[in-house]
């Protein structure tokens, strides 16, 4: 509905905004017209301040559903001998109990629903993120605020995660557990300052606002 309302709507004097390039490609095919612009979701980068050392674990966070493909999270910890926690509201139970549930042993835990505040200290104590959409994910703000704290990112290959995440992560080679426990080991190793530099340079609100005031 959104689509439409804003494909149909389009017009010399009326401009859109899309999320992503991903989205904007997406959304126009064959070829996006001369009104319709990106503008990258920006967060407030003084409420991710960055964390310290790290370690050695990862973080999950996000709403639990099958959109959001946090059993692979799991799994691929697992596989990796990498610890994680994973934190969200529990949107879907079954999918949890069914997908989610059996990798929750060892060092791979479920961490509850956290405040912003609380979110923000487990990615300091961690050491990389993991985000793992199996849709077409139009940006990402999970993965902005774990890299806003330093957290470099392994994610599955879907919607704008390449665009988001740039040098500051590693996507998966493949949509499985395994491919991305390889990208989890390797995400270990980008140094941290790179995934707040991203962040700061990309992704800051005042960008954000900016750009809109132009647009306007």
């Amino acid at each position: 509905v959104l689509h439409r309302a804003v494909t149909d709507g389009m017009a010399p004097w009326h401009l859109a905004t899309v999320v992503s390039e991903r989205q904007r490609g997406i959304w126009w095919p064959e070829g996006a017209p001369d009104t319709a612009h990106v503008v990258h979701n920006g967060i407030d980068l003084a409420q991710w301040a960055e964390g310290g050392a790290g370690d050695g674990s990862a973080v999950w966070a996000g709403r639990i559903t099958p959109t959001k493909g946090t059993h692979l999270a799991a799994e691929a910890a697992q596989r990796a001998g990498v610890p994680l926690t994973i934190y969200g509201v529990i949107e879907h139970r079954d999918y949890f109990q069914d997908e989610v549930q059996p990798h929750l042993h060892g060092e791979v835990r479920y961490g509850g629903h956290l405040t912003t505040a609380e979110l923000r200290r487990a990615y300091g104590r961690a050491s990389v993120a993991l985000f793992t959409p199996q849709w077409e994910e139009p940006f990402g703000l999970a993965a902005v605020e774990a890299m806003a704290t330093g957290l470099p990112v392994a994610a599955t290959p879907h919607g704008a995660v390449a665009e988001v995440l740039g040098e500051a992560g590693v996507i998966a080679n493949a949509d499985t557990g395994e491919a991305l426990a390889e990208a989890l080991r390797q995400a270990l190793e980008i140094a941290p300052h790179l995934p707040r530099e991203r962040v700061a340079r990309l992704f800051d609100a005042r960008q954000m606002v900016t750009r809109f005031e132009d647009l306007y």
